[in-house]
């Protein structure tokens, strides 16, 4: 058997980390003497040591490394999925990269880093009354998708043709990325299915043009306009995609923005 500063120099593993893993049961020593607590390894426990080093190489989680440790089965499945996320941070950091060169030519220009929202095309509107086939659910944003995914297949299980693009609120007081209450949508034509209904309201409206990753400028405006015209915010905000992000460049994508606001006193 092998001391733990032995599997520690064999494995590459820290010996701290392999009292954690032991903690969490992820790697368990062989052996551990009960008189002084010292813990032993079998080599072959070396190729486990292998399996996760790889696994960690390719971003799993060591509860995901866990799973497949305790059912390999599922390791193709769980690779699978992996090389998806990977894919979607792959095309996120190429429009980054996009982003980034042309701040570079901006600045070279005189320009900005602050974008170029105009606040002279916000305007107050009276925004449409929406009957929607909806999903809400306390999420953290970075699962937003797997929401839309859920609203498009209640529209489809309601058996309706939507009459407009689809519509997302944010419900949450605050923003809380983890722990955000957030609905998304389908208007439909008939009201007594639906099972949101989105009233006619006064609201500060901006059509937004860009990238949905700079989509929080749009409020950011839309919010310092409305204090700055003597109106305060009365009601959830929410915004309508007028584009298609799969048939449309992602600097090109038009989203509709509407902030209902009453005037102060």
């Amino acid at each position: 058997m092998l001391t733990i500063g032995q599997f520690s120099k064999a494995s590459q593993i820290p010996s701290k980390t392999l009292r954690y893993y032991d903690e969490i049961n992820l790697l368990k020593p062989s052996f551990v003497d009960s008189q002084n607590g010292y813990r032993y390894y079998e080599a072959s426990q070396l190729d486990i040591t292998m399996k996760i080093l790889r696994l960690k190489q390719f971003e799993f989680s060591l509860s995901e490394i866990q799973i497949i440790l305790e059912d390999n089965e599922k390791l193709t499945q769980m690779l699978e999925e992996k090389k998806k996320k990977i894919q979607f941070k792959v095309t996120d950091y190429t429009i980054l990269q996009t982003t980034i060169e042309n701040y570079i030519r901006e600045l070279s220009q005189g320009g900005s880093i602050m974008g170029k929202i105009d606040t002279s095309k916000i305007k107050v509107v009276t925004s449409p009354s929406l009957n929607l086939i909806s999903v809400r659910e306390t999420i953290n944003i970075a699962n937003f998708d797997r929401l839309f995914e859920k609203a498009g297949n209640l529209l489809g299980l309601s058996q309706q043709v939507p009459t407009g693009c689809p519509v997302t609120l944010y419900h949450s007081d605050e923003y809380t990325p983890e722990n955000y209450d957030v609905e998304v949508g389908f208007p439909i034509a008939d009201s007594t299915i639906s099972n949101h209904i989105i009233e006619p309201a006064e609201c500060a409206y901006f059509e937004y043009v860009g990238l949905y990753d700079n989509l929080g400028e749009a409020y950011l405006k839309l919010t310092k306009w409305t204090e700055e015209n003597g109106y305060k915010i009365n009601g959830v905000p929410y915004e309508q995609y007028m584009t298609d992000p799969l048939q449309t460049e992602p600097d090109k994508n038009q989203v509709n923005v509407y902030m209902p606001i009453i005037k102060e006193n």
